[in-house]
């Protein structure tokens, strides 16, 4: 199904991110892409449906098939019905007004007859859990419903072969343990499946082959037991230093009372009450499309209360505006692309400092160092990988040396070796009064660096308390070791 032999890629900016790749994949495959950030995992896939060289351009060396074609001379239009591609970025290729006319798109491009497209359409949102969303704008849906709405849609066209760049993230317990089981059915079904992850959980069992990219290269290639020690060794796999055990007794910083909030005629928030303390870490957990990303929304001014207020020290954001609360209440959107709007990372780093009327923060150069960006300064956010524009999002914030940071799914896109990194800084932060609550489905992160955790259910809030507590109170999954005084094996 996938043929590379001595594959050589470089960008038109001229960086070479591919290094003589060698990758035979046979037909019925279920196999896992790994490897650390920017090792060429997401260009890789690129290949597979031809946006590489066709859309990117860039120079192509080698040899590149897929399904017997040619990747060189067959335009992604000829690729389309051979290999279905999720891009990490699902709202780069959602686009129809309807999820219903998102399913429908692959199979009516194929030009299928209306009963076939509808059945596909049907076989398809059953297979994800989407139906209920068949008739919601793809923009209303939260950013792990896109995620499925996004390879409903790729499976629709009936492809050979499917290729999900991280499809796992921005994903609740529950859509994960459903999706994992319907990429076996898929696969079990005849279809080939090459997943691209950095966050390996209890999916990993399933497939039947790992492969791991370094610089480039193909490092590891082997059953996936076999690579477990590698890609513990590598640090893809993360081990988390214990949670300190610490409760703030400071002054309440953000008070959230009796928030509602409506989007599209429905009730997204209904009533929520809550105060965060300053130097506490708070992780905000809960199921897709409970209303975490709209809460947090609300804590800077980014969106207004249908009811109730939100308070800093006392001041009504809502009033103050986004504006005025952008020097205090930090903010790393979900998805990074919606808050560049420099023409280079270096620009965009410095851009919030300069908007506030801050001079450069005295660590800057560490933080770069922090955060691995060092090389990146020239460089525009818009062509790096969606891991390193997260990281490029987070480090911008943290340079208006904000009083409280908001991290909307910190986590996704990172490799094992940067999340343990973030975890150890955002409690050298805490120590030092910053006041963080994290977005997260990530739990094994949430559990390594939050001593609180707030569940939200249906727009309330369900539970609120320590991490034990509340995944036993909500039955959430629970990693052993992963507390007070107890790291973790590491293990996938």
């Amino acid at each position: 199904m996938i043929l590379f032999q001595r594959v050589k890629y470089r960008y038109p900016s001229g960086e070479a991110v591919l290094d003589g790749v060698d990758l035979e994949i046979p037909r019925r495959e279920y196999a896992l892409l790994c490897g650390a950030n920017g090792s060429g995992k997401s260009t890789l896939v690129y290949l597979v449906n031809g946006l590489i060289p066709h859309h990117f351009g860039g120079a192509l060396e080698g040899t590149a098939m897929v399904a017997g074609l040619d990747v060189a001379s067959s335009p992604p239009s000829e690729l389309f019905a051979m290999a279905g591609l999720v891009l990490q970025n699902t709202d780069a290729q959602l686009f129809n007004p309807t999820v219903e006319d998102e399913l429908a798109f692959g199979p009516e491009s194929l030009g299928l007859d209306p009963a076939e497209i509808s059945a596909r359409v049907r076989a398809a949102a059953r297979e994800l859990e989407v139906t209920h969303l068949l008739s919601r704008a793809p923009s209303e849906l939260s950013g792990g419903e896109r995620r499925l709405v996004s390879i409903a849609a790729a499976l629709s066209g009936g492809p050979g072969l499917l290729v999900l760049d991280e499809p796992f993230a921005n994903l609740d317990w529950v859509s994960t343990g459903n999706l994992r089981r319907s990429l076996s059915r898929i696969h079990e079904g005849g279809t080939t499946v090459v997943i691209v992850e950095q966050i390996l959980g209890d999916f990993s069992r399933d497939v039947t082959r790992c492969v791991m990219l370094h610089k480039g290269r193909v490092v590891i290639d082997a059953p996936m037991e076999q690579a477990r020690a590698g890609l513990l060794e590598s640090g893809l796999i993360p081990c988390y230093e214990p949670r300190p055990g610490f409760t703030s007794t400071g002054p309440v910083i953000l008070s959230v009372d009796r928030l509602a909030a409506q989007r599209g005629g429905r009730d997204i928030l209904r009533g929520v009450s809550l105060d965060i303390r300053e130097g506490e870490t708070v992780a905000l957990v809960g199921r897709n499309g409970s209303g975490k990303t709209t809460l947090v929304k609300h804590l800077n001014g980014l969106a207004k209360p249908s009811a109730g207020t939100v308070r800093y020290r006392g001041r009504d954001v809502a009033e103050a505006g986004p504006s005025r609360m952008a020097g205090l209440t930090g903010f790393s959107f979900q998805n990074p692309n919606d808050q560049f709007f420099k023409a280079t990372v270096g620009e965009e780093l410095l851009a919030g400092p300069k908007a506030i009327g801050k001079a450069e923060a005295a660590g800057f150069d560490e933080m770069l160092a922090l955060f691995r960006l060092e090389g990146f300064l020239d460089r525009s956010p818009y062509r790096l990988s969606e891991g390193e524009k997260k990281r490029v999002a987070i480090c911008s914030v943290l340079a208006m040396e904000p009083e409280t940071l908001v991290l909307d799914e910190p986590t996704v896109g990172q490799d094992g070796r940067f999340r343990e990194t973030l975890a150890s800084a955002l409690k050298s932060l805490a120590r030092k009064g910053l006041t963080t609550l994290v977005v997260t489905h990530d739990l094994e992160f949430a559990g390594a660096v939050a001593d609180r955790w707030v569940l939200l259910e249906g727009g309330v809030i369900r539970c609120d308390g320590p991490p034990e507590e509340v995944a036993s109170t909500a039955g959430l999954p629970w990693p052993a070791g992963n507390g007070p005084g107890g790291g973790r094996d590491g293990g996938p």
